[in-house]
């Protein structure tokens, strides 16, 4: 009797149950990195390494009905924290029209890197500075003057200032990779265009479960793909950032900000760009010259090119800016952080569809810190299903 061959059989989506109706996905990584990071450049607002980690989630989606899907995801993080990033419902009113509704804990509007929820969505291991770097503003205690901020400049990993909480503890990045809004968002999909508007708990720099200062973030994401491989998209949110045990009497709390994203895929090639601006409303009792206003920019460009069909090489280019305050005691106005600079090169193997190996080689630059400089040599392993 003859035998068929076979091929080896390969995941490449998500396990199916329930005639289709649950779908089970999941990825497991591990990174390993060198030296230690005791300059704090790769610590997150979880207060982790991003390039000494080991994570493994389990997505799930159960749709009982043509119009109605339960979505979630599990993470356990370095074999230490059981974590739901994502619980929501999602609901299409219409059938035949791609609009949906879904509330709980959400993806994130704003920005593109956010949205890729897998590792092995990204060609590099580090992240872009404006998803994880540190600033040294934190929403449960504020700066009386221009120079308690200037003091912390280059110290978001464990920042300390006179209103509010008396402990020292990390700051808050522009925007938060690690964390999923909670609210409601509306969302219009198609093959050509994006649109939608979410209003949340927290803001992007510091998203939260649960409401910490009777305030709501409202979130919107444009993004069009005018031609096939070009994707343009633009963003923007404002919220209330300051936990309501601050003890302070102005207004003025919100978080601001505006994004633009771009990415471009032909052939064995693909870049990405992103930019975002931020800005903090800081109630500073003693405000400086220049007003009640911590402003961030920051930019980064990647890009991968596959040498085969396993192999591929990869770079990005990242620069955060602050704008400058002038303290009582300054004679010239100074960033109100550490200016910081991130390059990173590197590569990843394909061992089958759903296994890469990879390794980057990092290099950090913050001006105005003592710990000015460092550079980590990093791999990786991720497995999805």
């Amino acid at each position: 009797m003859p035998v068929r061959a076979v091929a080896q059989w390969l995941p490449s989506g998500p396990v199916r149950l329930l005639d289709g109706r649950l779908r089970l996905g999941g990825e497991i990584s591990a990174t390993a990195g060198t030296p230690a990071d005791g300059t704090f450049f790769n610590y997150t607002d979880y207060e982790r390494n991003t390039l000494r980690t080991f994570r493994a989630a389990v997505t799930g989606l159960w749709q009982p009905a043509e119009r109605l899907a339960f979505l979630a995801e599990v993470r356990i993080d370095d074999a230490q924290s059981v974590t739901a990033a994502a619980a929501y419902i999602r609901v299409r009113p219409w059938r035949g029209r791609p609009f949906d509704v879904q509330a709980g804990r959400i993806p994130p509007v704003f920005g593109a890197f956010g949205r890729r929820a897998y590792q092995a969505d990204r060609p590099l291991i580090g992240y872009p500075l404006a998803y994880q770097y540190l600033t040294s503003l934190r929403s449960d205690a504020l700066p009386a003057g221009a120079d308690d901020l200037l003091r912390m400049r280059g110290r978001g990993w464990l920042s300390s200032f006179p209103v509010g909480s008396p402990y020292a503890g990390p700051g808050l990045p522009l925007i938060s990779a690690f964390k999923w809004d909670t609210g409601v968002q509306a969302r219009w999909l198609t093959p050509r265009l994006e649109a939608a508007v979410a209003a949340t708990n927290g803001t992007i720099s510091n998203p939260r479960l649960g409401d910490d200062n009777s305030g709501k973030q409202l979130a919107g994401r444009l993004a069009v793909t005018p031609v096939t491989g070009l994707v343009l998209g633009a963003s923007a949110s404002r919220g209330n950032w300051i936990a309501r045990t601050v003890p302070v009497a102005s207004t003025a709390r919100a978080q601001t900000a505006f994004g633009g994203d771009a990415e471009y895929s032909r052939g064995y090639g693909m870049i990405r760009a992103e930019m975002v601006w931020s800005r903090w409303d800081v109630p500073f009792v003693s405000p400086p010259p220049e007003g009640r206003q911590a402003i961030a920019r920051a930019a980064w460009i990647e890009g991968r090119y596959r040498i085969s069909p396993r192999i591929y090489i990869a770079g990005r280019a990242d620069r955060l800016g602050f704008s400058s305050i002038t303290g009582a005691s300054a004679a010239i106005p100074l960033p109100w952080d550490a200016p910081v600079r991130r390059y990173e090169l590197g590569a990843g193997y394909s061992v089958q569809r759903n296994l890469i190996l990879r390794g980057t080689l990092q290099f950090n630059q913050r001006n105005g810190s003592r710990l000015d400089r460092r550079t980590f040599l990093t791999a990786q392993a991720v497995w999805w299903f």
